[in-house]
Order: structure tokens, then C-alpha cells, then sequence
């Protein structure tokens, strides 16, 4: 065991991508609904891979400079903020510290797989809090990632930046808000040919028009408003850009709800989002998967989207970095 680990830690760090990967697909039917994409957006946009090159490098710079690195990409800084998206976080406090409670409990973790630790946290939790395990689920199973990536003494504290207070607190408010974003809607507003593209769930102003056929990327850059102290990569409106055509990676997003109404994936874009590491081949062979590039994505209907505060090329020319290292 690693000096100062405790043995759930230690078992974590023993993991790599495809066992995490494993687990996900496997506790995906138990992730409620309104959560089953949010979840795989998290572990899209916080990958295993991206935290060992960033920590057991000895010159993080040159990580950032392998990997072409733009944005944020260290979860240590915004740990909180990162589950903001998923429903489960109303209950992110309750996560973390049940999280780190059963990694100071659990003295023999290998006897057992990784989903299985997952269900069983959230079975307890959800007794104690008398919710629906399935809506605690897929914010355990985050929050045992956050554990592997950060340590414990970083997950206990959070960070200084706390989870919105205008999350929908309750399925039915979140199934209602999204309901409106089906194919055709209609509002005073939002007319024939023209659908709501919702970035943030947490604030109502935060949506942007886009017209029919129109691409996400090109329709943000409509947007009037400055993003760019929010963040410095939105240099024209709420979805980061640079080349427009697929070139860059800086606007690959997660869609929380209406893949549906979104151009189906093409080859090019399949293979761009493969080549920068943001999906593996199996969920880009999907016709509307929950990772995509904006710049590729034409509008047909409201949908809600979730912006990653980094990007960057994972894949190829990328350094490979073994989940089996010496800590």
C-alpha cells in the first residue's frame, strides 16, 4: 500500500481506463434517467488518462505542451464545479463524505468488483437520505473517480467553488425543464426554425438561439454577450471556438438531452473526436452520442449542452502513461 493511502485507494489506483470503463457500462441501467448522460459526460470530460500524465510528470508544463492543452484541465481546482451538470449533485456533500467514509472503512475492496462498491455505497446512502439509490448511482460512481484522481484530503475539502443553488432539486423538475426541449417546441420566443440551445441548466439565461440546420458552433457565435472572462477560450459566444471546422477540438461538448434533434454523426467527425481522445470508438460509432464537436453538430430541435473547461489532443501523438506506475 502507498505511504499514506488507505486500501481503497490503493485498490482505486490499481485500476485503469478499460476497468473504469467496464464499470460504467455496467452500472449505466442502474444510473436514473435523468442522470444516465451527465454521468458519461463526467467521465468523458475528466478522463483517467489525462490525470496520470498531469501528476506523475515532473514537468507538467511539458504535459500541457504533449497534449496541447487549453482551459482548465486540472479537476484539483474545481472539484465541486465539475459535477454542477448532474442532478446528483444536490446531493454532492452527502457523496463526498459517505465517499470518504467508506474509503476509510473497506479493508479488503478487492474482494469484491468496483461497480459492486458503487451500488452498495449508493444503497446506504440512499436509505439514509430516503431517495432512490438509481439517483444517487451515477454521482457515487463520480465521486470514487474524484477520489482516484484527487486523494482523499482533496475530496473531504472540495473546492472553493461551490455547486449552483439553481440546479432543479428533484427529478420532476428536471424531467419537466427538458421536456420542453423536444423536436418543434414552440414559445413567444423560441418560433418555427428556431430551437433553444440551453448551455447551462443551472441559470435560465443561459441559452442561445440557433436556426434550423444550423451548426451549435456557429449558431454560440450569434450570442452577442462576452464570455471570455468566464472563459478565456469563448472568444465568440458561450461554446468555445477557433477553427469551425472540426481542425481544433475546442468545441467538443456533452449533450445532456436532445441527441435526437442533432445531425447524426458523420465519419469525419467520428474520426476527430477519436483522433483528440474525447470518445472511444464504441460510443462515436452511436448516430447521436453524448460527446460531440459543436462545429459538426446542425440544430434541429432544442437540446441541452454542457460545455468541458479544457481541451486538448489525448490520442494521437500523445504520450501513453501506465495506470500501473510507481506512485
Amino acid at each position: 500500500m502507498a505511504a499514506g493511502k488507505t486500501v481503497f485507494e490503493s485498490y482505486l489506483s490499481q485500476l485503469g481506463e478499460s476497468a473504469w470503463a467496464e464499470t460504467l457500462t455496467r452500472i449505466r441501467p442502474r444510473i436514473h434517467p435523468v442522470d444516465s448522460q451527465a454521468t458519461h459526460i463526467w467521465f468523458a470530460f475528466w478522463p483517467l488518462k489525462l490525470r496520470l500524465a498531469l501528476e506523475r510528470s515532473p514537468d507538467p508544463a511539458q504535459v500541457f505542451k504533449d497534449f496541447q492543452l487549453d482551459g482548465k484541465p486540472r479537476l484539483e481546482e474545481q472539484i465541486d464545479a465539475s459535477v454542477a451538470f448532474l442532478l446528483g449533485s444536490s446531493y454532492w456533500p452527502e457523496v463526498k463524505q459517505a465517499v470518504t467514509a467508506y474509503a476509510e472503512e473497506v479493508s479488503e475492496p478487492e474482494e469484491t468488483g468496483l461497480d459492486a462498491h458503487v451500488l452498495e455505497l449508493s444503497g446506504l446512502l440512499a436509505a439514509r437520505l430516503r431517495v432512490e439509490p438509481s439517483l444517487l448511482t451515477g454521482i457515487v460512481a463520480v465521486g470514487m473517480m474524484v477520489l482516484r484522481q484527487v486523494g482523499l484530503s482533496s475530496l473531504a475539502k472540495g473546492a472553493a467553488d461551490p455547486v449552483p443553488n439553481g440546479r432543479p432539486n428533484s427529478v420532476a423538475q428536471a424531467l419537466k425543464l427538458r421536456s420542453r426541449r423536444g423536436r418543434g417546441w414552440k414559445s413567444l420566443i423560441w418560433k418555427s426554425g428556431r430551437y433553444r440551445v440551453t448551455f447551462d441548466e443551472n441559470t435560465p439565461e443561459s441559452c442561445y438561439e440557433a436556426l434550423e440546420g444550423q451548426d451549435l458552433s456557429m449558431a454560440s457565435g450569434n450570442d452577442p454577450r462576452d464570455f471570455r472572462e468566464l472563459d478565456q477560450r469563448r472568444i465568440a459566444g458561450p461554446v468555445p471556438v477557433q477553427c469551425r471546422s472540426g481542425a481544433c477540438g475546442y468545441c467538443w461538448i456533452g449533450v445532456l438531452s436532445g441527441q435526437e434533434n442533432l445531425s447524426e454523426m458523420t465519419p469525419f467527425e467520428q474520426r476527430r473526436l477519436q483522433y483528440f481522445g474525447y470518445a472511444p470508438p464504441a460510443e462515436t460509432a452511436r448516430k447521436h452520442p453524448v460527446v460531440r464537436l459543436a462545429c459538426q453538430s446542425k440544430c434541429y430541435g432544442d437540446v441541452s449542452i454542457v460545455v468541458p473547461p479544457w481541451n486538448g489532443v489525448l490520442q494521437e501523438g500523445a504520450p501513453e502513461v501506465s495506470s500501473n506506475a510507481e506512485d
